[in-house]
Order: structure tokens, then C-alpha cells, then sequence
């Protein structure tokens, strides 16, 4: 991987790509050190903040990340006046769109950070081993948070193949400036980030660093793994990944105060969340404002389609996450998304809470089918927070799944998260409400993921570039 190795050159001089902030021009505290300079545990401590500082960019977790497998899902429309990631609303990405190399080029340099954190000798006391292991278990977590997030976006889903055989992403454990990787199978980057995550998760202490969801506990970490798992189709682990989770002590947000998800940082429910600060000033590059009216400071690109918010029953406190704007009309009205409210990007970005584990579990327990009173039970806890008065679930079987389904569209909107449920259900993307002549995509569409970046293949003759996408 040429180009991966060039990053990994620059990093070594203290110079960070054009898609990120310089190394020069960060602060002790948000660097990210090569594997020589990590000595000791300060050392250790700055180079993963650094990381969570990294992945917080618009690239990553600051607006990509959720933005553009939303916009290719059906949950959200596009804006007539929109102009940024409009290719990919319209399925017509190509391998030299800027995004997906940002997202590439940025995933794997934080990939390298994390490298050179496992991979690094430091010794410490004996007083001190339980926080150098909690901070290494961060590093493992974190990579295998990356490679989850790079096989979503630039392979298909697990069950695509019988056997996952398909063509995932290249997994880079160590430097190594001569190396041309191949890309490894779904199925062994699957296996690296259950490694990855089940190694940290030994390492960690239940409780975070930060003393809030801002950076990973171990429980943080099993939240994620239950994911991985779901995706996986491993009913039996993602059931028992989200049963430690729901018994760790977070508590769902009340019918009441079900608003202050978004409108606060660090909620009861939320598990794992990435930092977003003054400091950080990623301002109209967040998600809100892809999201906000151009009134309320943002660019207004994108909307939250019809589809979906006609789906919520009256009464239901999610409702809340959408605001009227009167200058809509036509096609574009009413509605505008809120889930995040502050325009200049202040919001946290939620990664992960724990409704999803309710859902999670409701799914597993559904799946797997011993226990259907369970999965019931966990869809209401979700269903009757948002809405008291919903009936108690009696479906059994297919109508129970579809019922979930339901509910995790409902719950979960604009978080970054229903174009993947589409694909591991093996559903086509059906726009109901649609500006373009993109109303249909199916599954397993080539344009359902995205293209190798061409500054990749031109210097990696190893690396295949996905069907669909020619130079």
C-alpha cells in the first residue's frame, strides 16, 4: 500500500495530509506520537487522546462517517440546492471522489497511530500497570473500531458471500514501508475486530478514563462488540455482548426527557460518544450542518425524507428530533432534522447507547428463538419509552423481526446506521420520495459501497479495485 506507507513517512516527519490538522500545529495533548516517542506512560496517554481528536474530524466521526451511508439510504433526501456528497445521494460515486479517499487515507493513518501504540515497549511500575493495560486496551478497541467502520464502507456486508469470502479491506498490524497488501476476506477482517475488541476488553477497566462516554470502558467496548456480532449474524454472542451491557448500570433517558439525547452531552444512555468541542471548531463541516437550515447557520443539504417520518405514531416523543421550518414547501416540506442542534458542532457525535443494546438483544433473542418473551420484552422497553401508550408486542416469528426492523429505523435515524440494516437484511433501497431518478437502488448494488480510492490502486498493483468502478 504506497500510499498508505507515504502517510506513514509523513507521520514519521510530524506532518499530518491536507484532510486533517498539521502535527505542527497540534497541541501536546492532541498529537499523536510515532512508536519510538511512546516511552512512557504520559507518552502512551497523549497518543490516544490524539486518536480520539483524529477520528472526531469531518472526515470520520464529525460528519462523513453518519452522513454518507445515510444519504445513500432512504431515511434522508437531498435537497435540490445540495452540493456536497450529492454523488453519493445519487449512486454515482467514482474512485476519484475526495470523501472516500478522506476516509480511506484517514482511517488507515489513525490504523498506523493505533500500530504504533500496541506495538510499542513501555515499562512502568506495578502501581501503574492497570493504566498503561486500560490505555493499550483503548489502542485495540479503537483499531478494531476502525477496520469495523472501513469494512462497512468499502466491502459488502458479512453474509454477502456464504462464507464471507468476499473482498474486505487490507488488515496492516505492523509498518512496513515495502509492503503492497492485498485486500484480506470480510470473514478476516471480521476476525480481526473481534480480536482487537475481545483483547481490549481484557485489558480495560469497566470504567472510562474520562469518567464519561467520551473515550472507551470496557463495557463501552462490549456495547461495540455486540454490534459486530449482530452484523455477523452471531445471535448467541451479540445477545450476551448486549446483556452485560444493559446490566452495566446505564439507564435509558425517561419519555419526558427523551430530548435531552440530543440537546446534552454524556446522557444515561449514551455508551460510547466522540468529543466535540469549541476547541475543535469543525463549525458548517459538522453533521448539523448538513442538516440545519441555511436560517439557523447550516448548509440545509439534507432532509429527513417523508418515508420515515410519516411512520411515527402521534404521541411519540422521537417526533421531537424533527422541527418544522414554514420556508419548506412542495417536495421539501416540513420537516428538518435535529438530532443535532448545535450548528457550529458542538454535539457529540452518539456512537453508541443503549436503546440500540435493547434492540440488539430483541433481535439476537428473536433469531436465535428460545426466548421470544425476552425479545418482546426488550422491543417495548424502546417502543413504550417513546410512546407509554403503544400496545405491549404479542408477534411471534416474522412479524416480530419486521417489528424490530421497524423499531431500529424509528430509533436509530440519522445516526448512521440504515443503510447498513438494509444491506444485512438483504433489502433494496426504495425511495418513496425522491428528487432524482434514483428512487430504486437493489441489494447488493455496486453503488452500495464505496470505490477503492484511485490514488490506492495506481500505486498498489495488489489491490483490487470493487465491481462497478472503473478509472
Amino acid at each position: 500500500m504506497k500510499n498508505y506507507n507515504k502517510i506513514i513517512l509523513l507521520i514519521m516527519i510530524g506532518f499530518m495530509l491536507s484532510c486533517s490538522e498539521s502535527f505542527l500545529e497540534l497541541s501536546p495533548q492532541d498529537s499523536v506520537s510515532d512508536e519510538e516517542a511512546i516511552t512512557n506512560l504520559e507518552d502512551l496517554e497523549t497518543s490516544v487522546t490524539g486518536v480520539y481528536d483524529e477520528i472526531s474530524g469531518a472526515y470520520y466521526y464529525g460528519r462523513y462517517m453518519f452522513m454518507i451511508p445515510d444519504v445513500m439510504a432512504d431515511d434522508v433526501k437531498q435537497n435540490l440546492s445540495a452540493n456536497r456528497i450529492v454523488d453519493y445521494a445519487e449512486h454515482v460515486q467514482n474512485v476519484s471522489d475526495s470523501q472516500a479517499n478522506a476516509l480511506w487515507t484517514g482511517m488507515y493513518f489513525a490504523n498506523n497511530a493505533l500500530n504504533n501504540i500496541i506495538n510499542s515497549d513501555v515499562e512502568v511500575t506495578a502501581s501503574t500497570q492497570d493504566e498503561k493495560d486500560h490505555l493499550i486496551g483503548e489502542a485495540y478497541a479503537l483499531r478494531g473500531l476502525v477496520y469495523f467502520d472501513l469494512v462497512k464502507l468499502f466491502a459488502q456486508h458479512y453474509t454477502f458471500t456464504a462464507d464471507a469470502s468476499h473482498a474486505g479491506v487490507p488488515i496492516i498490524l505492523e509498518f512496513d514501508p515495502t509492503l503492497e497488501p492485498e485486500r484480506n476476506t470480510v470473514k478476516e477482517v471480521y476476525d480481526q475486530i473481534i480480536s482487537d475488541m475481545t483483547k481490549a476488553i481484557s485489558l480495560m477497566k469497566t470504567t472510562s478514563r474520562s469518567a464519561n462516554s467520551n473515550t472507551l470502558s470496557s463495557v463501552a467496548v462490549k456495547a461495540l462488540l455486540s454490534r459486530v456480532y449482530l452484523y455477523k449474524e452471531d445471535w448467541v454472542n451479540a445477545e450476551a455482548m448486549a446483556t452485560d451491557v444493559i446490566e452495566s448500570g446505564y439507564t435509558l433517558e425517561t419519555n419526558a426527557n427523551y430530548l435531552n439525547l440530543w440537546a446534552a452531552d454524556n446522557s444515561t444512555e449514551s455508551i460510547f460518544e466522540i468529543a466535540m468541542t469549541e476547541t475543535d471548531n469543525v463549525g458548517s463541516n459538522s453533521i448539523s450542518g448538513l442538516y440545519l437550515s441555511p436560517a439557523a447557520g447550516g448548509y440545509g443539504d439534507y432532509l429527513p425524507s417523508n418515508d420515515v417520518v410519516s411512520l411515527y405514531e402521534a404521541g411519540d416523543a422521537r417526533l421531537g428530533v424533527f422541527i418544522d421550518d414554514p420556508l419548506l414547501a412542495g417536495d421539501y416540506a416540513p420537516y428538518r432534522v435535529n438530532k443535532y442542534p448545535e450548528v457550529l458542532g458542538y454535539d457529540n457525535v452518539k456512537v453508541i447507547r443503549l436503546a440500540e443494546m435493547y434492540l440488539i438483544r430483541a433481535e439476537a433473542r428473536a433469531e436465535i428463538g428460545t426466548n421470544i418473551l425476552g425479545a418482546q420484552q426488550d422491543l417495548d422497553v424502546v417502543r413504550q419509552r417513546a410512546l407509554p401508550t403503544a400496545p405491549t408486542t404479542i408477534a411471534i416469528g416474522d412479524a416480530l423481526k419486521d417489528a424490530i426492523f421497524l423499531e431500529r429505523r424509528l430509533e436509530l435515524c440519522f445516526e448512521g446506521q440504515r443503510l447498513w440494516d438494509l444491506m444485512r437484511k438483504k433489502k433494496n433501497i426504495v425511495r418513496t420520495q425522491c428528487t432524482s431518478s434514483i428512487c430504486e437502488i437493489p441489494y447488493g448494488d455496486d453503488t452500495n459501497i464505496l470505490p477503492i480510492p484511485q490514488n490506492e490502486t495506481d500505486v498498489n498493483p495488489n489491490i483490487a479495485q470493487n465491481p462497478g468502478y472503473n478509472k
